[in-house]
């Protein structure tokens, strides 16, 4: 089937939005607080965080076109899998980390922040060091990349909705093999205090420079859902400070008050311009 020519596509996925939503009649809602307000509007997800032709490509090839959100969408198929898999075995398997070490820079390289970081990249001297950063897993020499095409169309293309597309591509793909090297602790909401979310919902901490997204030191936090809370780490680090990283690898962990308190403060944070709330909540200061 061939894809409209204007296409509503969601920065945060629609399956994942539903986790921490509710429905109303037929629609899907969900209950979310704007940066800086005092009071919980409900969204439409359908709508909501959505914008036309974001993440396309403009290329003679159709296939090329949708290719971002293409694999966008692969990895949203796979979202509730993931969830099912740590609900009935109380870890994840080897499967289910694959994906969500997909998920993670996937939802990262569809945020705004990112998007604004590498559009300024992109922008200025750092372009051509940075391209050859993120396309370089595959090969073997720098000089290995510098013959390929796709690579020298990159560096001298100008600034574009587009390049910057293709860049996120190769940006989410070069993440998830460095996040190969990192630690999986799974975080447990308490009863009745559920995690929120928010329109930027992966949380980096301990990051060097501007342009240096993981180091060996970096932590990532990501509301899976309402429920779970993923913790990531990389056992290589000498740095020790932060307790969550003594605890086991693909193992339940449930936070207690303190702890909760600390995370969803860090969830907060880290948005952009919306929070997200689990299920229909309303609140409003007057």
């Amino acid at each position: 089937m061939k894809n409209p020519v204007n296409q509503k596509q969601h920065k945060l996925p629609q399956v994942y939005m539903r986790e921490f939503g509710y429905k109303f009649n037929t629609q899907w809602k969900v209950s979310v607080m704007k940066v800086g307000e005092k009071f919980v509007r409900q969204k439409s997800i359908e709508g909501f965080l959505s914008e036309t032709n974001i993440f396309k490509i403009k290329n003679s090839y159709e296939s090329l076109e949708n290719i971002f959100e293409g694999l966008n969408g692969m990895i949203e198929n796979e979202y509730l899998n993931l969830i099912n898999d740590l609900e009935s075995q109380k870890k994840f398997s080897e499967k289910s980390c694959f994906l969500l070490l997909q998920i993670i820079p996937n939802l990262l390289c569809r945020t705004d922040s990112i998007r604004d970081l590498v559009k300024e990249i992109l922008n200025s001297d750092s372009k051509i060091n940075f391209i050859k950063m993120i396309c370089i897993d595959n090969y073997a020499k720098i000089e290995d990349l510098e013959s390929q095409n796709y690579f020298n169309v990159m560096i001298n293309q100008t600034l574009s909705e587009g390049l910057i597309n293709k860049t996120l591509i190769f940006l989410s793909r070069h993440l998830q093999l460095r996040l190969m090297n990192y630690e999986i602790v799974i975080l447990k909401s308490q009863d009745e205090k559920t995690w929120f979310t928010t329109d930027n919902p992966i949380i980096f901490e301990n990051r060097i420079g501007k342009f240096d997204i993981l180091n060996v030191d970096s932590e990532i936090y990501f509301p899976l859902n309402p429920k779970f809370l993923i913790y990531l780490h990389n056992k290589k680090s000498v740095d020790k400070l932060n307790k969550f990283r003594s605890l086991e690898t693909n193992k339940i962990y449930e936070v207690n008050n303190d702890e909760n308190v600390e995370l969803q403060q860090k969830i907060v944070s880290n948005a952009i311009e919306y929070v997200i709330f689990d299920g229909e909540f309303k609140y409003k200061i007057e």
